[in-house]
């Protein structure tokens, strides 16, 4: 009798939930489809199968999928939308974006006063990191007809020991290797722990800040700023090979986005784009995104990076993409060690 009660209930859910998900085609009918479901208390997974059938025709601009991910009932949901969110990119923007609830704008001065709130914080950033071990998952795609085709895994094992970081490569696609990170052929990235903060708050640096927006990132309210750096005064190199293996190296200008919580004045997201890209570099486009949030080292929590984005447009070879994980965070003592299957390394 149980079943039979609760049955025809959910029943009315997926009947009144499908039809919205099969009409839905617009960034509008997106935010209702998943206001409506957070209304219903629908489960994550059941909201992430109707996001999986949508087909839309407008794009996911940054701030609606932000807002929408603070929404989402949990990790499926959020995941689904992200793939909305790359898939749409190649659509038009509707021409009046949705609408969130967001507190007054700041004045001058309360922005000035946040942007010296973060500065102070990014550059004490790496002073007052614990020495931690952790590990790094780089799952690395290649762009195709197909869309992004995964070539293959890496993980590392990351040490970050008297304020410096280093990287130990111990797997490829699940398997032990004797390669070191620099010899893995494809594009890869360093310097997540503190050098791209350092880019953006370093007074060398002379960012230009302007307001942007609110958000809401990762249920916290957050401030959005936009800012740029000259390449004079940049710090982000870029290293390609050409086709007679010769390396080559600049450094870039660069622009994006900083999320900065707004209660704890933390920088919460980086989003950076290459400019000032010479010719001489054979490489046509160049982002990276970090996110921070909290996680535990030797019983204290701190702010970690958590995942990272990187993006790289050859002149002429296909677009690649790296997507960072750390995980396992734990405090480094003369003894740590991290296992990966049948693989352990011990750092002396």
């Amino acid at each position: 009798m149980r079943i039979r009660a609760i049955l025809p209930f959910s029943l009315a859910i997926l009947v009144s939930v499908f039809p919205l998900a099969a009409a839905t085609h617009t960034l509008d009918g997106l935010v209702r489809l998943v206001r409506d479901a957070v209304e219903r208390n629908q489960s994550d997974g059941g909201l992430a199968r109707v996001l999986h059938r949508l087909e839309l025709d407008q794009r996911i601009d940054d701030r609606t999928a932000e807002e929408l991910e603070s929404l989402a009932p949990g990790p499926k949901s959020i995941a689904e939308l992200e793939r909305q969110r790359e898939i749409s990119q190649f659509q038009r923007l509707p021409k009046a974006l949705p609408r969130f609830a967001s507190p007054p704008e700041p004045t001058p001065e309360e922005l000035r006063r946040v942007i010296e709130a973060a500065r102070r914080k990014a550059l004490a950033y790496t002073a007052n990191l614990p020495d931690f071990i952790c590990t790094e998952t780089v799952r690395r795609y290649e762009l195709s007809y197909r869309g992004w085709t995964p070539k293959d895994t890496l993980t590392l094992q990351l040490t970050f020991f008297e304020h410096a970081e280093s990287y130990k490569l111990m797997q490829v696609n699940g398997r032990g290797t004797k390669l070191s990170y620099d010899q893995v052929s494809g594009a890869w990235s360093r310097g997540e722990f503190g050098s791209m903060l350092l880019d953006v708050f370093s007074p060398a640096s002379m960012a230009a800040f302007e307001w942007s927006n609110w958000t809401t990132l990762r249920k916290r309210p957050a401030y959005v700023f936009s800012f740029r750096i000259a390449a004079a005064n940049a710090r982000y190199s870029l290293t390609a090979e050409q086709y007679d293996r010769r390396v080559v190296t600049a450094i870039v200008g660069e622009h994006g986005r900083v999320y900065i919580d707004r209660e704890t004045k933390d920088t919460m997201r980086l989003d950076i784009e290459a400019d000032s890209i010479p010719k001489n570099l054979p490489m046509t486009a160049a982002t990276r995104a970090m996110d921070y949030g909290p996680a535990e080292v030797g019983g204290r929590s701190f702010l970690l990076p958590l995942h990272a984005e990187v993006r790289m447009q050859p002149r002429d070879y296909p677009s690649t993409l790296n997507q960072v994980e750390f995980t396992g965070y734990r405090k480094f003592t003369g003894e740590s060690s991290i296992l990966f299957g049948d693989v352990e390394e011990e750092r002396k």
